[in-house]
């Protein structure tokens, strides 16, 4: 065959490959686009529904805190007590005070459309609005709302409630403390939303329900509260999945009770448009799909299996499979060349991979080394230090020259800073290798506080240091590990005093009821840290000055003991600083620490 034929044929199969590639590359955008109209139109009606619920939940919302906000104002009223007092003296037969009277204007609300009544400790209805929806002295032990009065807190919102003694149609319940001054509960207001009074049920069929939209409000235990679309009430929300077309849903749940509001249109209907379209778009592909294999097929096979081989090739490689060679075929076009390439890269990346693993492997060991080395030099040196300071101890407690124990004493506060050190080493190896667990328990913050007042005269001794503290009485109770915040603070501290050779040492800690946390802080005026080590100030065995001849002692751990142990407290730490002006170190602890990240094992 002559080379021009080649050519020809070449040229031939090129412009049949590149065809058929066209042809099967419209075909996908057919198909892509026709999904992502499908999903579009799913995404906008969903949303629209969403809306929807989200709006409705706000409704339901405002009524409800308007009923509760009613309700707590009244509970709070100056004389409720004295009233309720009043009404036990007079057993329901006596006369009541005027002047309570008064209190009862009040107690209408457009919300309770069931009535409001007034109970005693013990269950007994002991008033009602309007008069006469229950009988007064009506003991509620032995019903359904026993529970719910009895116990209930301050806006406590009962779930779906039929007829009983209290109320005759379906209900739910709204209540409300009454508290005497020490804040022992002296009664309950209770209200009563009628599920069947128009004054609910438009919040929900306010909606429009063209094109089978519909909406329900369901309680805590799923049952019906209030809906468009013939839902029967109390009755736990039904299927909807009708003769198989199930309808796009969505859910937006109150504030103000446990409940939510579901949204919903069949899908036929609302992707109705959209599949008349998807029809039409998915003929026409079928159809230029038949064309392209009945006329491109014989052309591109070797094509398209070199073409996948590579794809394959490449894949196996993406997936970190470097063993499998790059193969194509006995081919002499741009796909060989590809190919080739493919192959070298693929012996380049793994000599290199297998380089690296070799590498990390040596880092593991040493790390693990090194580790195990601090482990064990700690735990070795613990004992003869124990042993110093415990004979030290017992010579102390002897009649010494007073140069005697003067060293002694020396030796002592020697071996004690010595022990810290050590201490320290052991914690960070157990945070480095996970060894360290929390014992999380009930820690007041004050009490953390004032533990840190021996440890701080003790460093204020022989210096020139003022400490103020800035800690109200108000400070809340926290779910964390008292011994780790502890060490955290004495960590912080320790380091303010060391780089404050005179001046001021600020410890400030404040609640912050916002972000449920506790935030710390410890402010000196000492030499500041310079800008360009405020990135590296947390890193392990790091110092501003490391040299030799360094002015302040140390190994570098006592910051890097702070940021790990707040880490595993769940907290964060923050520094700012000037030259010469000093820094703040804060620390933000959470009050309650998440369980399923605090352990509850004890310390190893």
């Amino acid at each position: 065959m002559s080379p021009l034929l080649l050519k020809r044929w070449s040229i031939k199969t090129k412009s049949l490959t590149l065809f058929g590639g066209y042809a099967v590359a419209l075909c996908l955008v057919y198909v892509a686009f026709t999904i992502y109209l499908l999903r579009r139109e799913t995404a906008a009606v969903h949303e629209r529904l969403q809306q929807t619920a989200r709006m409705l939940s706000t409704e339901v919302d405002a009524h409800l805190q308007a009923g509760q906000q009613h309700l707590l104002t009244v509970a709070r009223l100056p004389g409720l007590v004295y009233g309720l007092r009043t009404f036990g003296e007079a057993k329901g037969t006596g006369p009541i005070a005027p002047w309570t009277t008064l209190h009862y204007l009040f107690f209408k609300s457009a919300v309770f459309t069931g009535g409001v009544f007034l109970v005693d400790p013990t269950g007994v209805v002991l008033w009602t609005e309007p008069p006469g929806r229950t009988a007064l002295g009506t003991d509620l032990r032995q019903s359904s709302l026993n529970a719910a009065i009895l116990g209930a807190a301050t806006g406590n919102v009962s779930g779906a409630l039929g007829p009983d003694r209290m109320f005759d149609r379906p209900h739910v319940t709204v209540s409300a403390r009454i508290e005497t001054p020490p804040r022992e509960r002296a009664g309950t207001l209770v209200g009563i939303i009628d599920l069947t009074a128009p004054q609910f049920a438009a919040r929900v069929q306010a909606i429009s329900t063209a094109f089978g939209r519909f909406a329900v409000v369901v309680d805590q235990d799923g049952s019906v509260l209030a809906g468009t679309g013939g839902f029967r009430l109390l009755q736990p929300m039904p299927a909807l999945d009708k003769d198989g077309d199930a309808p796009l849903l969505a859910s937006a749940s109150l504030t103000r009770a446990p409940w939510r509001v579901v949204a919903g249109q069949p899908q036929a209907t609302a992707l109705a448009d959209i599949y008349q379209l998807q029809r039409l778009l998915l003929s026409l592909g079928v159809g230029l799909t038949l064309v392209v294999l009945a006329v491109g097929i014989p052309f591109v096979r070797g094509f398209l299996w070199s073409i996948e081989s590579l794809t394959h090739s490449a894949e196996t490689m993406a997936r970190g499979n470097l063993a499998e060679p790059v193969r194509v075929g006995l081919r002499q076009d741009e796909l060989a060349t590809l190919a080739n390439t493919f192959e070298r890269m693929r012996g380049e990346v793994l000599r290199s991979r297998r380089a690296l693993e070799q590498r990390l492997e040596e880092r593991e060991e040493l790390i693990r080394l090194k580790e195990e080395f601090l482990a064990n030099v700690s735990h070795e040196l613990r004992t003869p230090l124990n042993v110093i300071i415990g004979y030290t101890d017992t010579l102390l407690d002897q009649r010494l020259a007073p140069e005697h124990a003067t060293v002694l004493q020396s030796i002592r506060a020697q071996s004690e800073h010595l022990y810290v050190l050590l201490r320290d080493l052991m914690t960070l190896s157990g945070l480095s290798t996970g060894r360290i667990a929390l014992e999380v328990g009930s820690v007041n913050v004050a009490e953390v506080l004032e533990r840190l007042k021996p440890l701080i005269d003790e460093l204020r001794q022989g210096t020139d240091v003022a400490v103020a503290w800035d800690c109200p009485e108000s400070l809340p109770t926290i779910k964390t590990d008292a011994l780790r915040l502890e060490q955290v603070l004495a960590n912080l501290v320790t380091n303010a005093f060391k780089f404050t050779p005179h001046g001021t040492i600020i410890i400030r800690a404040r609640h912050n009821v916002a972000q449920e946390s506790v935030v710390f802080e410890v402010v000196d005026t000492g030499i500041g840290i310079p800008a360009d080590e405020m990135p590296h100030i947390f890193d392990e065995f790091r110092q501003v000055d490391g040299s030799m001849h360094r002015r302040y002692g140390g190994i570098g751990l006592g910051l890097a003991l702070v940021r790990k142990l707040t880490g595993l407290l769940q907290g964060d730490v923050a520094v700012a600083s000037r030259i010469d002006e000093g820094s703040t170190f804060s620390v933000i602890i959470p009050t309650h620490l998440t369980p399923a990240i605090a352990p509850t094992a004890a310390h190893k």
